[in-house]
């Protein structure tokens, strides 16, 4: 095994054993913004629930919507995703 895949395989053992504390002693900025104060669609919604959707996976459930700077956003990964063109 390479030194480069050794060393993150190590790093990424560390960070995951760290403790939520922990990690944000690490962090660059000292503002964050931690996941749980971002509500998801349905929170920021101000409809009812439904008795059909009621105990469903929605998707609402699972997607946010944010609007600011996603660099101090407390997460592990941002993944953009890029237009595809096929032709």
């Amino acid at each position: 095994m390479s030194k480069k895949k050794k060393d993150w395989k190590t790093e990424k053992g560390r960070v995951l054993n760290m403790s939520s504390e922990e990690r944000r002693k690490e962090y660059r900025r000292s503002e964050y913004v931690p996941l749980d104060q971002i509500n998801t669609w349905k929170q920021s919604q101000s409809t009812e629930v439904t008795e059909e959707e009621e105990g469903k996976d929605l998707l609402r459930d699972k997607v946010s919507l944010y609007k600011g700077d996603i660099t101090i956003l407390e997460v592990d990964a941002i993944v953009n995703a890029g237009t595809v063109l096929c032709y």
